[in-house]
């Protein structure tokens, strides 16, 4: 089940990367309305790259990969409460999309984060059993 989840993360936060081409505002100008994607604004691009590294990371098997994907749905959810661009525009689907990807691979990557403490991947086979925390706050017996 772990695999499902590492997999259904990387496609959730692959689409929040892909959700940069999508009408990211709509500035609704005296000439009518303009469409901005998200690739064409500093804030988009960023996005992109954190999309990319944190796919990668989840590839890598990073535990705290889940780090990359919150704070990609930070920055969506900032487009999506207070746009930056001229005027006063309108947000579009881009940060709508990002925003729900993101959050889906945040709880996903966080599951599959304490299930696999709770399960000991990385340990010896001869340690034994850590309870959900490990290190001071684990359990002492």
């Amino acid at each position: 089940m772990s695999a499902a989840r590492k997999w259904i993360a990387q496609v959730c936060v692959a689409v929040a990367g892909a959700a940069m081409f999508l009408p990211w505002h709509v500035n609704a100008g005296l000439g009518g309305n303009q469409t901005v994607r998200g690739v064409s604004t500093g804030i988009g691009r960023i996005l992109l790259v954190i999309c990319i590294v944190t796919v990668v990371l989840v590839q890598l098997r990073w535990r705290p990969a889940w780090i990359g994907a919150g704070f990609a749905g930070a920055i969506a959810i900032r487009e999506l409460v207070s746009p930056s661009g001229v005027g006063n525009p309108d947000p579009g689907l881009g940060p709508q999309i990002a925003f729900i990807a993101c959050a889906a691979a945040v709880v996903l990557l966080g599951w599959n984060m304490f299930a696999g403490v709770a399960a000991g991947e990385g340990r010896d086979p001869g340690e034994p059993p850590r309870w959900f925390f490990s290190g001071p706050l684990g359990r002492r017996r």
